[in-house]
């Protein structure tokens, strides 16, 4: 006879099950960003979807739990777009115009994930750093190799290719840094959706200017041209 785990566990594989546990991530996610984690309950995000909290104990064991499975699931559909958008593309160097467009588009439409991998890495270090490495464990291997066949198709000038492929990663994160400590500071405190009214600034603004720092230093100067 099947205990009762092992049936809870064969209900959350059913659609239904993940069509909840994918509403519940959606709120929790929004509220988290709103509240901050110390100041949000399960009740809340119990009450915005208009469930019991016993619902949501039934996926996530505790809040930390499902703090973290909210910025894993972003993570997540971050990679499966970088997968379907930029590694098909052959080209290497529009391949990294392609990574870039992508990278600052997604967290334009997804503001509160920022909020959330701010949290996240402030509050629970250890964790952020398993999450993030489990998740892009090939990252910079796949730059890596982009700037590897870059070089050998003669797009690309010679060049540290681990140091740049390390470069190019950071030079993303430190965009999204600067642009989360303008837009996210004092001046929408008193917001209490950061996703609502006029922003100041766009990630997306600074896709040229990203792209074309990146590829006017990879780039041998007859391929400069189009950048």
């Amino acid at each position: 006879m099947k205990m009762q785990k092992d049936i809870e566990r064969e209900d959350k594989r059913t659609p239904l099950a993940q069509l909840r546990e994918d509403q519940i991530l959606a709120a929790a996610k929004h509220i988290f960003a709103q509240n901050g984690y110390h100041c949000t309950k399960i009740e809340q995000i119990a009450n915005y979807l208009t469930i019991g909290k016993g619902t949501i104990y039934r996926y996530f064991k505790d809040k930390k739990s499902l703090f973290l499975a909210v910025f894993e699931r972003g993570l997540q559909q971050m990679r499966e777009r970088m997968q379907m958008l930029v590694e098909p593309i052959n080209d290497p160097a529009q391949k990294i115009a392609a990574a870039v467009k992508n990278y600052f588009e997604f967290f334009d439409n997804d503001r509160e994930l920022i909020e959330i991998q701010m949290q996240v890495r402030s509050e629970f270090k250890d964790e952020y750093k398993q999450i993030y490495i489990s998740l892009y464990s090939n990252y910079i291997e796949k730059i890596h190799e982009n700037l590897q066949n870059g070089i050998k198709m003669g797009v690309f000038r010679e060049m540290d290719v681990s140091k740049t492929a390390e470069v190019i990663s950071s030079t993303l994160q430190g965009v999204l840094q600067s642009f989360y400590t303008r837009e996210f500071g004092p001046k929408r405190q008193n917001s209490k959706d950061i996703t609502a009214g006029p922003h100041m600034e766009l990630l997306k603004d600074r896709i040229e200017a990203v792209t074309s720092l990146l590829l006017k230093g990879v780039l041998k100067e007859k391929n400069a041209s189009g950048f």
